[in-house]
This record gives C-alpha cells, structure tokens and sequence, in this order.
C-alpha cells in the first residue's frame, strides 16, 4: 500500500496542468507567492516573542530564523532541476529523487501536508478573531462592562471566514489565484505597517486592552513596562521559551512547503534556468519581510514591554490590543482579513492538486467542477472544524511550527542538500548545514514540546466551538 501511493504521485502526469496552467509564471510572481505565505499572522505576535528573550537575543534569533530560512530557499531551489533538465515540481518528488522512493515520499509528503494544514487552521483563527476585533470596537456594551458583554461566539467569525474559503477554493489552480496572492501581499504589508504605526502613535491603556476572546485582560496590563529577562519558575520560563522558539519558526518561514511547486511555474531553459527568477524573487519578497517583521517586533516591544508575556499573554496578536485610533485599526484588522484569505489560498492549492490527482488515478476518472466541489469543500470544512475544536492561535502557531513548519523548512532542505551535492567537509556550505541541521532539530523537539502542553492545558479548561 505505502509503495502504491508513493508510486502514484511519483509518476509524471500530465494532470500536473492543474497547479501550472501553463509554464509561463514571471519572477515576480514567486515574490507575490512568498510574501503572501510568509508574512503572515505570526507576524503579530513577534512583541510577545521578544519578550522572552529580550533586546538583543530576541533581534539575533529573528535575523538568525531568516537568514536560515533565505538559505534553505537558495538550496531548494538550486536542487529543483538537474543538470539534464528534468524538474521536480512537487517536494516530495525531490526527496524521492535523493532518498529513494518510498523513504523520500513518507518523509516529506505527510509533514509538508501537516504544516499546510497547520498553516491553514492557524489562519481561520486569526481572521476570525480580527473580525471579532473589529465587532467589539462597535459594540457600546464592551465599553461599559466588558464581563457582561458575551458578543457574538468567535466560531460564527470562523463560519465566515470559511465561506470566503469555500468559494475561493473553486479556483483551478497557482496561476489563476496570482491576483488574490497579490491582492494579499499588498494587505500583509498594509496592516504590518498600520500595526507599528498604531502603536506609536496611541499606545494602549488598561481600558483599551478588551477585544473578543481576550477580554479578560488584567487591568494592570503595561503600566509599568519593562524590558527585563523573564522572572518566574524554571518550568514556566522554559515552555515559554520552547513555545516562543515555535512562533518565531512558524513567522519567518512557510512558502518552503510550496517552494517547488511555486518555481514549477516558471519557465526554464539553458540560458535562462528557473532558479535564477525564482531566486530574484525570493531576494525582492524576503526584503519585504524584513520590512514588515522587524518594526513590528522591535516597536511592539518598546511599547508594550516585558508585561507580554505574563499578564497579557492572552493577547498575542498584537493588533487585539488597540482600540484607537479606530478607523486605522478596522482597517487593519479587515487587512488581515484579506490577506489571510489570500494565503489559505496559495497554502492549500498544492494539497488540492495532490489529493485530486491521486483521487483520479485510484479511481481511473478526470475530475470535473462537481469532483472538485466536493473534495476542496471537504478540506475546509476540515480545517474549519480543526480551528472551532482548538482555538488557541498562539499556541497552535507553536506546535505546527515545531511539529511540521521546522523540519520541512530547515532540517529537511539541508539534509537533502548535503546527500545531493556533497559539500566538502569542514567548508563554509558543510558548517552552514551543520548549524542549521543541528539548530533546525532542537527547535523541532522544543517548540512542539511546549506548544503541546499549552494546547493541552488550554484545552482542558475550555469549551469545543466556544
């Protein structure tokens, strides 16, 4: 059975059509693609991060996270065609290549499909909860006495969010979303931007801090901030950093998941290789993270302080703690919205391709609209109950970061990358491999570790579809 399965996806098909279209993608679609991938929800909750490692470790450790992240891009890519031309357009397809048949399909296959929908529930959250966010700053009740007030149940968010995924998800495949992975991007750096600037300019006091499921903020929250290392029990300090290591995995990367399947768009040929467009374009779109990721970190932090991560640390999203100036923050929170939309999207296509392709040659028929219908409505909802079940956005960011997001991102691409190209031992390439290998691996057992035991302690104390 499980030599089956690897030789059904192992095969080339034509059916393949159904992520390229055509091979006719430009290099500036790749940057659209990743930014849209990267820079996601993760991104808010950077300030709570920093907080655990303070000032200069927790800049090292996000720089560092991207940095190894760039170069796990460059070894992907480098490895998506050999010599003589032939392409591998899906990663397990690469790792089948290098490791063999059955160990590189197994390997690869199941955890790029868990990230992705790790990636995708962690979405259905955070677009839920900024559309809660943006109710309660309308809602005259919160202003009078937050305890009173039950609004509307954050799983009725996560309907609607679905019902824009159900209908987006109609859309054949990578080239025909390009327009909804731009319009994305451009929101992803909108609401980045308006969230430092927010911050800035109307930071936030006791009264403002009640948004939705977190409303029950202490009221003491950044009165008297401070930028300290973390005091508290040994346990308590070390899952917070195991779980942060995990946010800061689940930020700065998720497009290596759909790296080859985004380059497997671009034209290739001996003068002009794909990896040099996709490479371009990885360069242009990791400036733009730069860009989003390090003001709202390091600002967040300067204003909200050490406070984060004990007595807030209910509001990991940074935008949930403003409520002024109001027309800013709506707008933010609605491009949040827009752009998580977008990402579900550009996340998922790679695992509808997969799943209808092996559905057509297990059971010898071409899908049509209504097979499609079924099988991309049927991820959603899936996805959707996932959320409803556990929806808890900080601590799912750290265990699918840890559990999924790390090995196929930092520890799988240098693995291969060592076995395929043989860097000589103790050269810059060999060392670089190493560090990240090593490091890859221990944030892995880490962060999953400690998101698993906030999920479970979460859990215990709460209600399904609540």
């Amino acid at each position: 059975m499980a030599g089956g399965l690897a030789g059904f996806l192992l095969t080339k098909w034509r059916s393949w059509i159904l992520l390229n279209d055509s091979w006719s993608s430009k290099w500036w679609y790749s940057t659209v693609h990743i930014v849209t991938v990267t820079v996601g929800a993760g991104v808010l909750s950077l300030p709570t991060v920093m907080a655990y490692f303070g000032w200069a470790l927790g800049t090292m450790l996000l720089v560092g996270f991207l940095i190894l992240s760039l170069m796990c891009y460059w070894q992907l890519i480098q490895m998506h065609e050999t010599e003589h031309g032939h392409r591998f357009d899906r990663y397990h397809e690469l790792g089948q290549h290098i490791l063999g048949r059955h160990l590189g399909f197994w390997l690869i296959a199941p955890l790029q499909a868990i990230a992705q929908v790790g990636i995708d529930t962690v979405y259905i959250i955070a677009g839920a909860n900024s559309l809660e966010h943006v109710y309660s700053l309308f809602d005259k009740c919160k202003e009078l006495d937050v305890h009173k007030c039950k609004g509307i149940n954050l799983t009725y968010w996560m309907i609607l969010f679905m019902g824009v995924q159900l209908l987006l998800s109609q859309l054949p495949h990578f080239q025909s979303i390009t327009w909804v992975s731009f319009i994305a991007a451009v929101t992803a750096i909108g609401y980045c931007t308006l969230a430092w600037v927010g911050i800035l300019i109307k930071q936030p006091t006791s009264s403002a801090l009640s948004s939705g499921s977190a409303a029950s903020a202490p009221t003491q929250c950044f009165q008297n901030v401070g930028h300290g290392y973390p005091q508290g029990s040994e346990a308590h300090l070390a899952f917070g950093i195991f779980t942060s290591l995990g946010k800061l995995a689940f930020a700065a990367a998720a497009g290596h998941n759909i790296a080859l399947e985004i380059q497997a768009t671009i034209p290739s040929t001996t003068r002009h290789p794909s990896k040099r467009a996709m490479w371009r374009g990885i360069l242009v779109a990791y400036l733009v993270v730069a860009f989003c990721y390090l003001p709202v970190a390091l600002v967040g932090y300067k204003v909200y302080g050490d406070e984060t991560r004990d007595l807030c640390s209910g509001l990991d999203n940074v935008l949930l703690r403003l409520r002024n100036p109001k027309p800013m923050i709506v707008l933010a929170d609605l491009m949040v919205f827009i752009h998580l939309c977008g990402s579900y999207q550009v996340l998922a296509m790679p695992l509808f391709s997969n799943f209808e392709t092996l559905v057509e040659r297990m059971f010898k028929f071409e899908a049509n609209l209504k097979h499609r219908m079924i099988m991309r409505s049927i991820y959603v909802v899936f996805t959707f109950l996932l959320a409803a079940s556990l929806p808890f956005f900080s601590d799912l960011q750290a265990f699918f970061g840890g559990f999924a997001i790390v090995p196929t991102t930092y520890v799988i691409p240098s693995v291969l990358w060592h076995l395929e190209r043989k860097p000589e031992r103790y050269s810059p390439q060999w060392i670089a491999n190493l560090i990240c290998i090593s490091f890859g691996t221990v944030v892995m057992f880490t962060s999953t570790t400690g998101g698993l035991r906030s999920l479970i302690l979460k859990r215990e104390k709460s209600k399904p579809f609540s």
